[in-house]
């Protein structure tokens, strides 16, 4: 594979994300290659537990937005931009639906569609400095924010998703109930093996069943009809002439430019 690596470790087999030149940003090629791993694993009796982690200085950046073939730049009309969103969050749902537990290790940046790797995950440890959130530009909008609710309500998503470029910490992620509790960044991959070990010792068959019955609750309450709810907003709020404006300044000035003049107030979003 060229952006993941598999290392095991005993039963529990580390999935690292391995863009660290790019922080670990998803193109196509990681889905493909996230969903080629995750079926290889469900099916390895040498793997119990899964760990999911970032090489480099970030988890991940979020969607590689470059325009060229590998990138994310929307579809060109709202249907196939729909059914590419829709398809891309079922294979973030393999997380969540996969018969071994997976745990998460977030560092560094965990932006946008990157955050959904933390939420599918069973549980999640993060470094208390980690920075997690929302692009510093709106190109989109509404494809993750329906999971953040599920987790963290209503009031603290639109707190997140209503200011340009919102983020929190660790150790606030850990707080509001989007992590299961944060550690100090040099203890962060130690403390996640820890548990991903500890759980390995139970038996496979009671891992994969107590799993699926506590996501059985979870879906009662609509959370799987609901995270689709998000491809649908994004897919539409791409075609806006706003957002095409913010798209079109990224491809004039460079994204760390456009990002400046946005925080300026000197591009008209």
């Amino acid at each position: 594979m060229e952006t993941l690596a598999i290392e095991p470790r005993g039963s529990v087999h580390v999935l690292w994300l391995n863009r660290p030149e790019k922080r670990n940003a998803i193109n196509r090629l990681m889905m493909d290659e996230l969903e080629q791993a995750l079926a290889a694993l469900a099916t390895d009796e040498g793997c119990r537990v899964i760990l999911l982690a970032g090489k480099g200085p970030a988890f991940s950046a979020g969607f590689d937005i470059d325009r060229g073939p590998g990138g994310f730049a929307p579809a060109p009309d709202p249907v196939s931009d729909a059914i590419d969103l829709e398809q891309r969050m079922d294979r973030f749902m393999a997380i969540w639906n996969h018969p071994k537990p997976i745990v998460a290790a977030v560092h560094g940046h965990c932006i946008a569609a990157a955050t959904l790797l933390g939420m599918f995950a069973d549980i999640t440890l993060v470094a208390r400095d980690a920075v997690i959130g929302y692009a510093a530009i709106p190109l989109g909008g509404g494809y993750m924010d329906p999971v953040w609710v599920h987790l963290v309500g209503p009031k603290r998503a639109k707190q997140l998703f209503l200011v340009p470029g919102g983020t929190i910490s660790g150790a606030t992620a850990a707080d509001w109930g989007w992590a299961n509790y944060a550690v100090d960044p040099d203890k962060l991959f130690d403390e996640a093996l820890d548990v991903a070990t500890r759980m390995s010792r139970m038996p496979a068959d009671v891992l994969r069943l107590r799993k699926q019955a506590i996501n059985r609750m979870v879906e009662l309450s609509g959370f799987r009809e609901g995270v689709r709810i998000g491809a649908q907003t994004d897919a539409l709020l791409h075609q806006s002439p706003s957002i095409k404006r913010l798209r079109g300044a990224i491809g004039e000035f460079g994204l760390k430019e456009a990002i400046r003049r946005f925080r300026a107030g000197e591009l008209d979003g």
